[in-house]
């Protein structure tokens, strides 16, 4: 059966991480769809034509120390696929743990509630200042109501369904709003200016809420961006492990085809050689 393709922005980034993860420890000299013939033609022989071997036993090793350089390569294209993916994936999991807790997803979801918030504030600001008949779109009329719901110890819904049947066509208008907020006033035995001055301080709090929710959401991508300037911790493991293990091996080639072409050449080779890795510094 085949295996469907990835829709969203992060799949797509995750399938071109694939080749790179299931290829890091490969031995073999091109991975398809990652690396070309091409480039490792003219790397292996640009390398062996550098090291200039003489015979069956040079030869062997110049190819093999082309073969460790080309690989120690593909780490590095792995690092910094994985450092892509990384940061391509910020929004991704950001957008995540925001669902979890209830909030907005991503930025433009944070900036169109902060935008909602302060017209809705605005419109309560002004409302002793507007036409009566002036329209109110139904979501800002909505949240009004949410504010007054929170506001006031009478059920709103209530009026608003009386005040329903007396208006024309029942749409929201300045001049509705003003009656359900004076019938609130009226059942809790409160003035007109109360209900209007704890709607307006019910706005103004929703309105900040969302810029700081918008602020905030905006420091945990950038946070998160700068700490994967570098992979997981997991993954660098990964990745400095292999990487040590193919820098010895290259180097033990390295020093394998000098000590034969200093033998070829006359010259003394010794028969051990120190490797020292990890020094203080290095």
């Amino acid at each position: 059966m085949p295996r469907a393709k990835p829709k969203s922005d992060v799949g797509r980034a995750m399938t071109r991480f694939n080749a790179l993860r299931h290829g890091l420890t490969s031995t073999a000299p091109v991975i398809p769809g990652v690396e070309s013939d091409d480039e490792w033609e003219s790397h292996r022989e640009a390398i062996v034509a550098d090291l200039a071997p003489a015979g069956a036993t040079e030869s062997a090793l110049a190819e093999r120390i082309a073969a460790l350089a080309w690989r120690l390569r593909r780490v590095e294209r792995y690092e910094s696929v994985a450092i892509a993916v990384g940061r391509e994936r910020v929004d991704h999991d950001v957008a995540l743990r925001q669902r979890r807790l209830g909030l907005p997803a991503t930025v433009d979801q944070a900036q169109l509630l902060v935008e909602d918030a302060h017209r809705c504030l605005d419109i309560v600001e002004h409302l002793l200042d507007t036409p009566p008949a002036t329209g109110l779109a139904a979501a800002d009329a909505a949240a009004i109501m949410e504010a007054l719901a929170s506001s006031a110890r009478a059920d709103v819904a209530t009026y608003v369904e009386g005040i329903d049947e007396a208006a024309d066509g029942g749409g929201w208008t300045v001049g509705r709003l003003v009656a359900v907020m004076e019938a609130l006033a009226a059942r809790d035995g409160e003035a007109f200016v109360d209900v209007l001055a704890a709607a307006v301080a019910r706005a103004r709090t929703v309105a900040g809420d969302t810029r700081l929710s918008l602020v905030r959401l905006d420091e945990e991508i950038d946070r998160l961006r700068r700490e994967r300037l570098l992979p997981d911790a997991p993954t660098l493991d990964r990745i400095m492990r292999h990487e040590a293990n193919l820098n010895r091996m290259f180097y033990q080639a390295l020093n394998q085809l000098e000590a034969a072409q200093s033998r070829r050449c006359g010259a003394p080779t010794p028969l051990h050689r120190i490797q020292a890795y990890g020094l203080p510094g290095g």
